[in-house]
């Protein structure tokens, strides 16, 4: 999920999508004036080309003026906001009005719309239709402006409970390797202590992090099987195909780990013979995927219902960050077991 600093209701209108949208906006309300006219001398047609040329001299200009005006109104509050975009808004409308009316045709530039003794009425008319499109136009924003925040709200609150669940099944399950250990070998269980002690250290520095650089999640792998290393011997191998992979590409904290993790409980611990882990990644078109391989356990393993919490977060997690965007997929052959994570690239 991107996190969202507007400060204020108004959209970015310098961006293309929200041109288009004043576009459409302003044409449509041009085509509903036209139609409520009864009679036009002009035809139709005309009079919706003469109420869109208008209506786009008044709403262009505006969304050019609030554009120029972004860094400025960023730092108001929304009260205010909405003043001077409504005041921004009437003052090119009366602007374009002098000019359409009264400029223009004096230097037989354009020719003449009004009667004389019809301007004082069609200021006012316009002036009136403009106020009220204004503050309709204006009110939609601060209640879509409300709603996303809203929105947002909850999609954090649901993030950060999904971030805070993982640190407690990630301290379980390593104690839990070395509380098998205390009776067997105390003084490697000692050892591992003091490894633990380095991974939870490195880990609280991004445990808070909303997104981290895969670098710092490399690191934190790395020293989560070194304690598993220690605990399984020869049994387990690592092999790393991450050269081509960008580091500064962002990832929700504690993604690999848990991939590693049921990677060595369900394919290494289950074997005699212990098995290869295997880390890839690559870049394709701006989306990251990074795969975990384990062979397949010649026997079924019962399963640990914190192993599947923390998958079942990090897909939700995945999806959260990245708004939909992000996946997590499991494919399985008879020796392999594969875990894929897929998210866009961003640093």
């Amino acid at each position: 999920m991107n996190s969202n600093h507007q400060k204020n209701f108004l959209p970015d209108f310098c961006s293309l999508k929200m041109l288009l949208a004043v576009l459409f906006l302003t044409e449509l309300l041009a085509f509903v004036l036209t139609l409520a006219v009864d009679s036009t001398e002009i035809g139709f047609l005309s009079e919706f080309a003469l109420r869109s040329l208008l209506a786009l001299w008044i709403a262009l200009p505006s969304a050019v003026a609030l554009c120029s005006l972004k860094k400025m109104l960023k730092h108001l509050n929304n009260g205010v906001v909405g003043a001077l975009a409504f005041l921004i808004i009437q003052f090119i409308c009366l602007l374009m009005l002098w000019l359409v009316v009264t400029a223009l045709p004096q230097s037989e530039l354009l020719m003449p719309m009004i009667e004389a003794n019809e301007k004082t009425a069609f200021y006012a008319r316009t002036l009136g239709i403009s106020s009220l499109v204004s503050l309709a136009f204006l009110r939609y924003l601060y209640v879509l402006f409300q709603w996303q925040q809203q929105v947002e709200a909850k999609a954090t609150a649901k993030l950060n409970a999904l971030q805070a669940r993982m640190r407690p099944h990630f301290l379980f399950n390593s104690l839990n390797s070395i509380a098998s250990l205390t009776r067997l070998n105390p003084p490697l269980a000692e050892t591992l202590v003091e490894d633990l002690a380095e991974l939870i250290r490195a880990s609280m520095t991004i445990d808070q992090a909303l997104l981290v650089p895969l670098a710092q999640e490399i690191k934190l792998v790395e020293l989560y099987l070194a304690i598993e290393t220690q605990r399984l011997d020869e049994r387990l191998t690592v092999r790393w195909q991450l050269d081509k992979v960008p580091k500064d590409a962002l990832l929700p904290p504690l993604s690999l780990q848990p991939l590693v993790e049921n990677a060595v409980y369900y394919g290494i611990e289950p074997n005699p013979d212990g098995g290869e882990i295997l880390i890839t990644g690559h870049l394709h078109y701006n989306r990251l995927f990074i795969s975990v391989s384990n062979p397949q356990a010649s026997e079924p393993v019962c399963l640990r219902p914190s192993n599947q919490i923390a998958i079942k977060n990090l897909s939700a997690r995945l999806s959260g960050c990245f708004d939909g965007d992000g996946f997590l997929r499991v494919e399985r052959d008879d020796k392999t077991y594969h875990v894929t994570l897929e998210i866009p690239y961003r640093t």
